[in-house]
């Protein structure tokens, strides 16, 4: 585990911050080239991406206070935060979301159109983050006797799940089942947002198996239970909207052509 990369005079690097930095310098430059295919403006793509990270952070950091109460209720000094540690993608997935919603209504543009053009970028966002929750030793999972099996080091010197990469290499799948498979064949605005929702869900829901966290529901963590619910949501909303695109519509018939009726007695 490498916490800290390097060290330059009073300026420390750590692996957290630069692999979040990282994520968000490659969807913002991905995502600048392929805005005029989806016909919106790049430099206003830009913005939305910038404001969405910066209240995304804030969002991710304030989730995870507030799951972990008890601890900052003693420690309060501790919730503000200098290297990106400690933070929810949940929330700061939603407030970023949030935000970059009333930031759409401001620069009049389609919110779900933005969304579409964002979702795979955003988990390959989270993929970044994944690599530097392994690097960082935070987020670790289960002890295993498997053979790789490897120590977290804000944990103990037990052998463990190295469950951040599991996430890494899911979300690296997600990715390319976004941008490769799903997108050329989207069927309608939001189906990519819906599809992100479905695909990430599930895939927290299968990582969480092998986290070290509490079960609060059900033998499941309070991660896995919303995102079970949030890939039953999706995915209903996913059918019921392809069903109605997709439902027959009865033809009218054409009053063009049609033969008026002859009046009776009418002379030949």
């Amino acid at each position: 585990m490498y916490p800290e990369l390097f060290t330059i005079g009073n300026l420390t690097v750590y692996s957290y911050g630069l692999m979040i930095a990282l994520g968000v310098l490659i969807a913002a430059l991905a995502l600048y080239r392929e805005a005029p295919g989806e016909n919106l403006n790049p430099d206003h793509v830009l913005e939305a991406v910038i404001a969405a990270t910066f209240f995304g952070l804030i969002g991710a950091r304030l989730l995870y206070v507030f799951l972990n109460w008890d601890y900052f209720r003693a420690n309060p000094t501790e919730i503000l935060f200098a290297q990106f540690a400690g933070l929810s993608f949940y929330g700061g997935f939603f407030l970023g979301a949030l935000v970059l919603y009333f930031w759409s209504k401001w620069r009049k543009v389609g919110f779900l159109k933005l969304a579409d053009l964002m979702a795979p970028y955003l988990i390959l966002g989270y993929a970044f983050g994944r690599l530097g929750c392994f690097l960082n030793g935070c987020c670790y999972g289960r002890v295993t006797d498997l053979p790789w099996g490897m120590p977290a080091s804000m944990a103990d010197d037990l052998l463990r799940h190295p469950v951040q990469l599991y996430a890494f290499l899911g979300a690296i799948i997600v990715f390319l089942i976004l941008k490769l498979l799903l997108r050329p064949m989207r069927p309608f605005i939001g189906f990519m947002l819906l599809s992100l929702f479905a695909l990430y869900g599930t895939l927290r829901f299968t990582t969480e198996f092998f986290r070290d966290e509490e079960a609060v529901w059900l033998g499941l963590s309070t991660a896995q239970s919303f995102s079970l619910g949030l890939v039953l949501v999706s995915v209903i909303i996913i059918i019921a909207f392809n069903n109605f695109i997709n439902r027959p519509v009865s033809p009218k018939k054409s009053k063009k052509g049609r033969k008026k009726p002859k009046k009776k007695g009418a002379k030949k």
